[in-house]
């Protein structure tokens, strides 16, 4: 029988409030990002709105607090008079809804969104508001971009899903095939690489990429490639394959890639935002391999070698983003249990850590995904492994799966009960 919290949550059982918290971008540079309290939006009588109840954070998000208007998605956007709300990889609840909106949205009902709103030329996150506020509203341009998520699934696996379909996505046109033996994940250390990394676990899992013999990650933080190695390596090696982890600014790094692969490798994936570093790792890639452009290189940036590119039949191909598609299929896996989006989870934290937070990623400093409550105020930054101290009168089994480093459905639900409290002074 779930507790009256969690019940009322779910269902948002509860009045909503008069007023919202959000984080609100007014121009270029993090001083300019600012947490203040505004009215709750209203929906208009074709609008939805909904709750946020979680949201990850994206590197993404920190190049618009960076560049501000001058972002190329915020061309024509007066950041200054109208604020961005960052925030992308959300999972919402519906509250209420406008008399004329479309009747399939329903109070509770839990939906994902895709950004990128191709068909109005915009995006959620950039000049739409996107999930770093407690309560928001979404026009029939973004309903258009919604995806329903079943009820059982947590709200992070669902937040976590965006990231995952990007990763998906960047394997549309040439994916691991059963021939290819070494994998390397270049500048793959970070959040985004160990999702290629478990990706490329599961396949292995599932039948999938049977040649499959090495992995190998390259990352400049040695703090981040033991932990990879610490993480991930003996699963790894229960599947037969060798997990290779080396720093290239190492005096013994050269020596070290000839005897992890002499040969080179069968498929790269750059997620290192380098030019230089992406052209001297393509020269590793051994005939018919495959150049997977993942890290966000700027446009005009690293010299094409059209000749080799022929004569040694490599395939190049890149991504930026997902579809609906690959979110779909994403979420699927998910809610079927072929993939655990949480294992993304590195990091949860209330609304107010979320500044402290995206300071992390622009930093590089965090190892995995920030997971941030905007429902939940006052939890500040918190590693997984120590969410035992956040969560009282957790269960053993609980506590266990916390303590080493597994963000569950079950951790979730109860923080939540420990951690939500209804909007103040409403029945």
């Amino acid at each position: 029988m779930p507790s009256s919290v969690w019940n009322d949550y779910q269902r948002v059982k509860y009045r909503l409030p008069e007023k919202t918290w959000v984080w609100q971008l007014s121009g270029a540079g993090f001083d300019e990002l600012r947490l203040v309290e505004i009215p709750r939006p209203r929906p208009g009588p074709e609008d939805i709105a909904f709750r946020v109840d979680s949201n990850s954070l994206c590197f993404s998000d920190t190049k618009v607090i960076a560049q501000g208007g001058g972002h190329p998605r915020l061309a024509g956007y007066d950041i200054a008079k109208d604020k961005v709300v960052l925030g992308h990889e959300m999972s919402i609840t519906i509250a209420e809804r406008g008399d004329k909106a479309d009747p399939s949205f329903k109070v509770g009902d839990r939906y994902i969104v895709q950004a990128d709103m191709l068909k109005y030329n915009t995006a959620v996150g950039y000049a739409v508001w996107g999930g770093l506020i407690q309560y928001g509203v979404f026009d029939r341009r973004v309903q258009e971009y919604l995806i329903p998520v079943a009820k059982r699934i947590g709200y992070s696996e669902a937040s976590l899903v965006e990231p995952w379909a990007c990763v998906e996505a960047s394997y549309h046109r040439a994916d691991l095939g059963d021939r290819d033996e070494i994998l390397w994940l270049c500048g793959g250390g970070g959040p985004m690489g160990r999702m290629h990394l478990v990706r490329a676990l599961s396949l292995k899992k599932t039948g999938a990429c049977r040649s499959l013999r090495m992995i190998a990650v390259t990352d400049v933080s040695g703090a981040r490639l033991a932990s990879v190695e610490s993480r991930y390596g003996p699963e790894a090696a229960g599947l037969g394959i060798k997990l290779v982890c080396l720093a290239p600014n190492a005096a013994d790094f050269e020596e070290k890639m000839r005897q992890a692969m002499p040969d080179g490798a069968d498929y790269i994936v750059a997620l290192a935002p380098i030019p230089q570093v992406v052209e001297d790792a393509r020269r590793r890639l051994r005939r018919y391999g495959v150049l997977n452009l993942f890290a966000g290189l700027k446009r005009g940036t690293g010299d094409v070698k059209l000749g080799d590119i022929h004569y040694d039949q490599h395939t190049i191909t890149g991504n930026s983003g997902s579809m609906i598609e690959h979110m779909v299929k994403v979420l699927k896996m998910a809610e079927k249990g072929i993939l655990d989006t949480n294992s993304s989870a590195g990091v949860i934290a209330g609304f107010r850590a979320a500044k402290e937070g995206l300071q992390a990623v622009a930093s590089a400093s965090a190892e995995n995904k920030i997971v941030v409550y905007p429902q939940i105020m006052d939890l500040p930054l918190t590693p997984v492994e120590k969410m035992t101290d956040a969560i009282p009168n957790s269960p053993d089994g609980l506590r266990e799966k916390l303590a080493r480093g597994m963000w569950t459905r079950e951790a979730e639900k109860a923080m939540i009960e420990a951690l939500w409290k209804k909007p103040a002074g409403l029945a």
